[in-house]
């Protein structure tokens, strides 16, 4: 039987687009066996073949990614390689990065300026193409020209340890010649490699030294502990690189089982296992393969041992869930975290084939998991995976045996279908043992992909359903695989329907380049779609080991973004920021009719959650006597929340309550003594534009403020910012009461008590805490001039980072009255820094637990003594006590009396105690000794036009206290972060008729809801004005919300939406009924 399809292309030029085949029919009506293959010819001539057209394809691709992929922006152009193309300008996109910059709950997002990147971590696919296509062409150019964008990069974007700037949080800049990173600001993330798998033998063979020293530091920077192979995700770019040392660590005996540690996320595992073991092969050296073996055993040989399904952490770290259905994070298995069956799966099934007779163990191993998550996990008969946890609990099993009675349950663990990559590591995995279960497991998968029957590996033939219509191209992988394995190049055939699919859906012959479909208005460079064509036309020629195989390499920000098939000026704008490159893309038509297409782009709402950034609050002097403001809390709707608060009262006021905020908390009190209660706390959640996270206290002269609550930073703030702090600014007194010791933590990561300084500029900072430390233990004190540092507390938690400095003109004051200030992690005295002590029939005392003592040089400490009643010539009193404490240039003579005092004295050392001796009565006191000059003022900076933020100002109004979220407090009845509406609007060309709209919204059930309300207006007579709708409004998922209206007239429409607390809300798709003239 002989079948042709053929299509006319714009051009006149005839091109197949399916198989000319001579086909035997079998029993089974509509499975195929091959018999023979042939070229067709179409009047007369000659028409190319599919193969052909598919290989000029992929040469026409390598053309257009060395002559447009190139860096040709920015000030400096480079050799480097851009990750994708626009198809309309054949120049790369610029991206808006959303950065991640808050948590724990809905992610505060912030954009930063336009990237042009190119990331070498994601272009492991390109890497082997290149070299893949020089190899069967015989044109080395292609794979010259990535060598030489390795060496620039090697020469000007390797750090001093050897990383390069590349992963999943760093990249190079285009647009900026230089680093650029997200989730962390300015590029200040760590190194993240995450199944990325790059091809290193093309790094090895650009430069050996710096591909060595590159891949040595990837294992130095991240493993923390050799021993249990604790390490981080997040590598070091400044950690000092001994490559001497790296592969000589202790061997220790192996860690078996789930222990404390990390996130050791297999994702990331993985790629070090894979950097290491390829080193080892490049550099012939058994040291990086041993330990990359050891790494891998963690995740292998911490199976459960009843199921042998491994986990995706061999640490524990995090359990989500409720305590009745706990989900420790180490366990589980989804299709983002099983990933042995994914892409690192892959990745060590291509070690351990490449490794020879070393790499048994990984081929051993990967058997073994595979055929536990077939027999787990896999249901043939319905060709889903499972969700499970690794002792084989099926999750939403457990979710339904769980419900109450009654209880509808709808499971959030949907089961899902094999993916190409876990197909390809069971094809993979078969090859290398023949195991039959491999073999069964996957004749399923194939068989639920709808290819007919891949046999049964021994006696019975393939009948494979070569008219399938699929197109995914990773699918040509397993089927490459199965030929190698079975040598039946029926494989070949069908993996040669997929692509000719593929090419001709996805290829576009102008440009030269593949995207997911013709409305796709961006190339991704580092697709795996070219390598696996290649892949295949080298399985037909019989060249497959010219052409590097793929390892499971992710595809990188694929940006599936669409073009508008029409394009209209409908100049859309709205109320708060959005993703950039949606923008010409959200009316009506401008979209296909596909809105449960998850490429189509997304409009959403962002920093919506405040009607103005900053909020001051006022407590004025309205009040009859003390009274207790209850309750301060954030609304949800407030991203940044409380800025400043100001206080002027005679009568205290006591503010309860929580709050929460991104910047500076600036509490100003004019007047009188206020209480910030005890149990009450103030948290740093979330990045600054600023960079700055302090409570800063600003005291008048005569007033008080005791801040009996907590200071502290929310979960993982050390990734983002170099912490939160105290400033102490004004004459007058600031109490700190709390202790910090049970929110501090010396592992960073569990420490919640703020980091940065707690600096006392001006005034008295009192620390009165009756247990603990009054200071968190990891924040150092430090005292400036003019300032004084009192009171009968204790600082430091003994071995924490607290000591406490004292600068030139600064001075400590132990008691509150006579009493004890204790520094539990030492104490640095400054030349001219000041000292005063009171003395009666007690004294004071600064008693030094711990830490080191510093002393400065020879009399230039002033201590001043006060004499409260009962001083007599002969006494000696301790002064300062340092027993526990190392001390540094401590002598007696570092100390001078001030003699402007009305007695005479000496100071001098008895053991590790600071004695004051009287002698006699002073006849004529001295003047005071000079203080030092104070440091040069410095103006406050103004802040950049990106730093300046709107405020709004709320005042109380209540003088009988009450509730904190009660508007009728608030003067004009409004109360902080009150909720305003957002919008979208357009602007039309002419004016419309309009009768109705349909909206689509978007919810990913994350920092993306359904907005509570909604309506439309339109502008009529220079206001905007409500439509007149003809029914409600819906608000529901999955579907279109269609709403009619008496019909209007306008230019503008816009789209208002109330939205729901703490979360942003997106438009997928809106339409206007009727269209309107075109």
């Amino acid at each position: 039987m002989r079948s042709s399809l053929q299509s006319l292309s714009s051009d006149g030029m005839k091109r197949i687009l399916s198989i000319r085949s001579l086909w035997r029919f079998t029993q089974g009506a509509g499975w195929l066996l091959l018999a023979g293959y042939f070229p067709a010819q179409a009047g007369g001539d000659v028409v190319q073949s599919p193969d052909t057209e598919r290989m000029k394809g992929l040469r026409n691709y390598a053309a257009a990614v060395l002559q447009h992929g190139r860096d040709t922006y920015g000030e400096k152009h480079s050799p480097l390689f851009v990750d994708a193309l626009e198809v309309s300008t054949m120049k790369a996109p610029e991206k808006m990065y959303i950065h991640r910059l808050g948590g724990p709950g809905p992610r505060s997002k912030q954009p930063f300026q336009p990237v042009i990147s190119s990331n070498l971590a994601y272009q492991g696919n390109l890497m082997r193409f290149l070299v893949g296509i020089s190899k069967l062409t015989g044109d080395s150019r292609y794979e010259e020209a990535y060598k030489e964008s390795l060496r620039y990069c090697f020469q000007h974007y390797a750090v001093a340890n050897g990383l390069l700037q590349m992963g999943h949080h760093r990249w190079i800049n285009l647009n900026t010649d230089d680093q650029d990173g997200n989730d962390w600001p300015a590029g200040k993330s760590g190194h993240e490699m995450k199944r990325d798998y790059p091809y290193y033998p093309i790094f090895w063979d650009a430069d050996p030294v710096a591909a060595r020293r590159m891949m040595t530091a990837h294992w130095d920077s991240h493993i923390q502990d050799w021993g249990f192979m604790n390490f981080t995700r997040h590598g070091s770019y400044v950690k000092e690189l001994n490559e001497e040392t790296v592969w000589s660590q202790p061997i220790t005996k192996p860690v078996v089982g789930i222990v404390k540690g990390n996130l050791t996320f297999f994702d990331s595992g993985s790629d070090i296992i894979y950097a290491g073991a390829q080193l080892g092969l490049l550099n012939d050296d058994d040291r990086p393969l041993f330990w990359a073996q050891r790494l891998y055993a963690r995740y292998s040989e911490s199976a459960h041992p009843d199921t042998g399904l491994p986990p995706w952490h061999h640490t524990s770290l995090r359990t989500f869930g409720s305590e009745e259905e706990s989900i420790p994070e180490y366990a589980l298995i989804t299709s983002g975290s099983a990933g042995l069956m994914n892409g690192g799966g892959i990745a060590m099934l291509r070690l351990g084939e490449e490794l020879g007779a070393k790499g048994q163990y990984y081929r051993e191993t990967m058997l073994k998991h595979l055929k536990a998550f077939a027999k787990h996990c896999y249901r043939p008969e319905v060709n889903e995976m499972r969700n499970m946890l690794f002792d084989g609990t099926d999750l939403a099993e457990r979710e339904a045996k769980n419900a109450k009675p009654g209880q509808e349950v709808k499971s959030y663990w949907i089961p899902w279908a094999p993916t190409p990559t876990n197909i390809l590591a069971f094809a993979i995995c078969y090859r290398q043992s023949a195991d039959k279960e491999i073999w069964e497991a996957l004749r399923a998968m194939c068989r639920g992909n709808n290819f007919g029957d891949i046999g049964d590996g021994k006696d019975m033939s393939p009948r494979l359903n070569l008219e399938t219509e699929e197109e995914d191209y990773l699918l040509i992988f397993p089927l490459v695989e199965l030929f190698k394995a079975t040598s039946d190049r029926s494989y070949l055939e069908l993996g040669r329907v997929i692509a000719n699919n593929a090419f001709g859906k996805h290829f576009r012959p102008e440009q030269g380049l593949f995207t997911p479909s013709p409305l796709h208005r961006v190339a991704n460079l580092c697709s795996a779609e070219p390598l696996a064509l290649l892949t295949l036309e080298a399985a037909l020629q019989g060249r497959l080991g010219e052409v590097p195989s793929y390892s499971g390499s992710n595809e990188g920000e694929q940006m599936p973004f669409l073009r508008a098939s029409k394009s209209r000026a409908y100049k859309p704008s709205v109320s708060h920021l959005h993703y950039p490159h949606v923008a010409t893309a959200l009316c009506d038509d401008l979209l296909p009719s596909s809105s449960g297409d998850t490429s189509v782009p997304v409009m959403s709402w962002q920093n919506v959650r405040k009607p103005t950034v900053e909020a001051v609050v006022t407590f004025p002097n309205v009040l009859d006597g003390p009274v207790t403001v209850s309750g301060m809390t954030d609304h949800a709707e407030s991203r940044n929340t409380v800025s400043a608060m100001r206080i002027d009262s005679k009568h205290c006021y006591t503010l309860t309550g929580n709050l929460k905020g991104s910047g500076d908390l600036a509490i100003s009190v004019k007047s009188g003594r206020h209480v910030w209660a005890p149990g009450s706390t103030w948290t740093t959640t979330s990045w600054s534009p600023t960079e700055t996270y302090n409570m800063v206290m600003n005291v008048a002269e005569g007033a008080k403020f005791s801040f009996r609550g907590l200071v502290q930073e929310v979960e993982g703030a050390y990734k983002w910012c170099s912490g939160a702090g105290i400033v102490k600014n004004g004459p007058g007194v600031c109490e700190l009461t709390a202790d910090y010791t049970p929110i501090y933590d010396p592992d960073r990561r569990n420490n919640r008590g703020y980091r940065a300084d707690t600096t006392v500029n001006a005034g008295v900072l009192m620390v009165n805490n009756t247990s603990g430390s009054g200071v968190s233990p990891k924040s150092t004190v430090v005292v400036n001039h003019g300032a004084v540092l009192s009171g009968n507390g204790a600082i430091g938690a003994g071995g924490s980072s607290s000591p406490v400095v004292v600068k030139p003109g600064g001075r400590i004051d132990p008691g509150d009255g006579i009493g004890t200030l204790t520094l539990r992690d030492g104490l640095e005295l400054r030349e001219g820094a000041r000292m005063q002590f009171e003395i009666g029939e007690q004294s004071d005392l600064l008693r030094i637990t711990g830490g080191t003592f510093r002393g400065s040089k020879h009399r230039s400490v002033v201590i001043t003594i006060k004499d409260l009643g009962g001083v007599k010539a002969g006494r000696s009193y301790n002064l300062i006590d340092f027993t526990g404490a190392s001390f540094v240039d401590v002598e007696a003579n570092d100390f001078r009396l001030d003699k402007s005092q009305n007695f005479q004295g000496t100071f001098h050392l008895v053991g590790t105690r600071l004695q004051f001796s009287v002698f006699a009565p002073r006849l004529t006191p001295e003047t005071a000794p000079a203080m030092p000059p104070a440091p040069a003022s410095v103006p406050d900076a103004v802040r950049p036009a990106k730093q300046q933020r709107r405020s709004s100002a709320y005042t109380w109004s209540n003088g009988k206290g009450g509730e904190w979220e009660d508007s009728a407090n608030w003067e004009g009845r409004r109360r902080p972060n009150e909720k305003e509406a957002e919008w979208v609007q357009y602007e039309f060309e002419e004016p419309r008729k309009i009768s109705g709209v349909k909206v689509y919204w978007h919810a990913n059930g994350g920092d993306r809801r359904v907005p509570e309300s909604w309506r439309i207006l339109y502008r009529h007579q220079g206001r905007w004005k409500p439509a007149e709708a003809l029914g409600s409004y819906p608000v529901e998922l999955d579907q279109f919300n269609k709403v009619k209206f008496k019909v209007f007239e306008a230019d503008r429409i816009r789209l208002e939406a109330h939205l729901q607390p703490g979360v942003s809300a997106g438009i997928h798709e809106w339409r206007i009924l009727p269209q309107g003239p075109r």
